[in-house]
């Protein structure tokens, strides 16, 4: 059912497909009781007319259990965003953005599963003096859920995820679903503190005048304390 919520409209036509490889780095560490920081490292490659970094991004996310709520215990999450993205426009230069944002997400456990759904609000500011931009900032609220199993005693984690991206504007015609997305992703331990992930991605561009269908090969190395 989550791969079903990122297949592309068929009533879209003209449609574009690419691919591209992204590779990254994550560190996060306590900061009192359950509260927890992260800091992301990302670079993003897309192959369409010719190999080129498309994204570098620089992220830092703060999250904490909301504990005003007894019966709930820690599944109930709130999180912090920031980020710094440099990102390469068609006029063949880097386009530089800041993105905030807040989220809550909802943790449950079944088993050997873990479900995850995420609500976020992003909000990115663009530099004005490079490019021309009719809207800025760009603001979305993003809705993601996500399975992950693993086995007792198992090195391997496997995920499946899907998430929209719901463009929100001043006029209710101009708010609508631009952008779905659906991740596999295959987590292995390599110490207590250290794991690497592999994922396959795919994006699917909605309602905008040249869609894409991009997929992406990743890896992502990660350090936790």
């Amino acid at each position: 059912m989550l791969l079903a919520f990122s297949l592309p409209s068929a009533a879209q036509r003209g449609r574009t497909t690419d691919m591209g490889a992204i590779v990254g780095a994550k560190y996060a560490a306590p900061l009192w009781g359950d509260a927890e920081v992260e800091v992301e490292e990302e670079l993003r490659f897309e192959g369409y007319q010719g190999v080129h970094l498309e994204r570098w991004l620089t992220g830092l996310t703060f999250e904490t259990p909301v504990t005003p709520i007894p019966w709930l215990g820690k599944r109930l999450h709130l999180g912090l965003h920031g980020g710094y993205v440099r990102h390469h426009v068609d006029q063949g230069y880097f386009d530089h953005r800041w993105r905030t944002g807040v989220d809550l997400s909802y943790y449950e456990t079944f088993q050997r599963f873990k479900f995850t759904y995420r609500s976020r609000f992003l909000c990115t500011f663009r530099d004005e003096r490079t490019g021309d931009y009719q809207v800025n900032p760009k603001w979305y609220w993003r809705n993601k859920l996500q399975a992950t199993y693993q086995q007792m005693g198992s090195r391997f984690k496997y995920t499946l995820s899907a998430e929209c991206f719901w463009r929100l504007r001043a006029l209710a015609k101009d708010s609508f679903v631009d952008h779905l997305r659906t991740t596999f992703a295959v987590n292995y331990r390599l110490t207590r503190r250290q794991s690497i992930t592999g994922f396959i991605r795919m994006d699917n561009e909605l309602q905008v005048k040249k869609p894409f269908d991009r997929f992406y090969l990743g890896l992502t190395y990660q350090l936790k304390y």
